[in-house]
């Protein structure tokens, strides 16, 4: 909805500021919206072990997931107020107490990133990054004011251990403050801005930094575009701000108010305004895939980004009977050839979640003296993809979690495949003999695993085989014939975290 509010002092509607009810928001302004932190997640010094020797781009995709799993401090979830007043009007937004880190509370990893990675981070969390002006404001505000400690200039600068080393540095400086634990940090880096002066630069390429400001309030860092937009070193930190703040009491969209001419100069202080072609963003790639997860594989091709196929491009094509809710589309994963074949997402950390697709089960007991065919998902699997066997020569074994279903007699399966040999987790054979769509899921929290078929459980079980892994879809046949494969035909694929604490997914967004 839209309500009148003032601009220079007379009524007028503003509309394209979206302003919402509160009612319309079930969470509180100064909650940074991230899964809670999983038991058992890195610490920050865990964490720079991790990404010591990797490339720019793998620690990035690191951080990344590590921040959508929501291994950031319980800390900076608690938003701080920083209030402007200007020309009559008054806008307050909310920002991360401290520069996003990767850790605990008690051992946190101040993460520098590129600009790419902090507007993911900033998307993923609904948040923005904040102007020249807003940073300019952040520093009285903060009730912990840091003293700039550079690094002398080096190629270094841009590696972990540098990285690292200032963080020590920071550490002990922030050790020394009396300011409570969650308290609004300032002067411990420069901040990554937003910037209408982005859309100048070839496809949005540079980042723009400012602030770091002394003790007497003026920043080193002038407003400086001087690096490609890969580029971060160990000066630069992330601080989100909310995407949700208040203009005159009103709840707006703070894309909005930085696009509205009219009220826009209370946080940006540039010449240039953000419009449409600038917007208060950087425009980046899609992030990497991360959960949660839905796939429903339409005629137009697979709608998630990231599919890892183990032989052969998986094919989507029209089928009947149609899925439950489905469009009469499936994904179809087989090798013509023969064998095992997979496709899968998500990383080789990832824990806590549930895998969900309707499979189609063609109960064919005809031929049975030929063979089968094996169809079903996986769940915290080791890479290698192998559903619940191995290669042909041996060489690649499957490990991982599997609910799998077999043509020729409807056996159904909960399995622990281990170095490529499957073992059958029910304590008695149970069988679905008839063809139809079946829904499988398979949920993984901890040591516990769960197997469901058609909203059933058919086992809950505590085994430790395999405590993190991929998911996906498998296929493996065994028929004398190969011209009988059909392969797993697929829809309405799932899958997300089981954290306890699901983040919510705002439609008004």
């Amino acid at each position: 909805m839209f309500r009148s509010v003032r601009v220079s002092g007379v009524l007028a509607v503003i509309a394209t500021i979206a302003v919402f009810c509160s009612s319309a928001f079930a969470q509180p302004l100064n909650q940074l919206q991230l899964p809670a932190r999983p038991s058992g997640a890195m610490t920050g010094t865990q964490f720079k072990d991790y990404v010591l020797n990797m490339s720019r781009d793998n620690r990035e995709i690191a951080i990344y997931r590590e921040v959508t799993k929501g291994n950031v401090p319980d800390f900076i979830r608690t938003l701080k107020p920083v209030t402007i007043t200007a020309s009559g009007h008054t806008a307050t937004f909310y920002v991360v107490p401290e520069y996003m880190s990767i850790g605990s509370d008690a051992d946190y990893f101040r993460m520098p990133m590129t600009p790419i990675l902090a507007q993911w981070v900033a998307d993923f969390a609904k948040c923005s990054l904040p102007t020249r002006k807003m940073v300019d404001n952040i520093y009285p505000a903060a009730t912990c004011k840091l003293a700039p400690s550079p690094i002398a200039p080096s190629a270094a600068m841009i590696t972990v251990p540098v990285f690292w080393d200032h963080n020590v540095t920071v550490q002990g400086q922030r050790d020394g403050n009396a300011a409570v634990l969650g308290s609004l940090v300032g002067g411990d880096k420069k901040d990554v801005v937003i910037s209408p002066q982005l859309v100048t630069y070839l496809d949005f390429g540079r980042v723009a930094i400012y602030g770091w400001h002394q003790l007497n309030g003026v920043p080193i860092q002038p407003l400086y575009f001087g690096h490609e937009s890969t580029y971060a070193d160990y000066s630069h930190g992330i601080r989100l701000v909310n995407r949700r703040m208040t203009y005159d009491g009103n709840t707006v969209n703070i894309d909005d108010l930085l696009t509205n001419t009219a009220a826009a100069s209370i946080l940006n202080d540039e010449a240039s305004n953000f419009t449409t072609s600038a917007p208060p963003r950087y425009i980046v790639p899609a992030p990497p895939g991360v959960l949660p997860f839905t796939d429903n594989f339409p005629s137009t091709g697979r709608q998630v980004t990231g599919w890892l196929d183990r032989f052969q491009t998986p094919t989507i094509g029209a089928f009947s009977p149609t899925s439950p809710g489905g469009d009469g589309y499936v994904l179809t994963v087989k090798d013509p050839s023969g064998g095992i074949d997979t496709t899968r997402l998500g990383d080789s950390t990832d824990a806590d979640y549930f895998v969900q697709t309707d499979i189609y089960c063609e109960y064919r007991p005809a031929l049975a003296a030929d063979g089968f065919e094996r169809v079903g998902i996986f769940a915290r699997d080791d890479g290698n993809g192998l559903f619940c066997g191995q290669n042909g020569a041996g060489t690649i074994k499957g490990n991982n979690f599997c609910l799998t279903w077999d043509s020729k007699d409807g056996r159904v399966q909960c399995i622990n495949t281990v170095n490529g040999v499957p073992t059958d987790l029910l304590p008695s054979q149970q069988f679905q003999a008839s063809s139809g769509w079946r829904r499988m899921r398979i949920e993984a929290i901890g040591s516990q695993i769960t197997f469901k078929l058609d909203g059933t459980t058919l086992l809950s079980v505590s085994n430790s085989s395999h405590p993190t892994g991929q998911f996906g879809i498998g296929f493996q046949e065994q028929f004398t014939t190969n011209s009988n494969l059909k392969g797993t035909r697929a829809d309405n694929f799932s899958a997300a975290r089981l954290s306890g604490a699901a983040v919510k997914d705002w439609a008004l967004y």
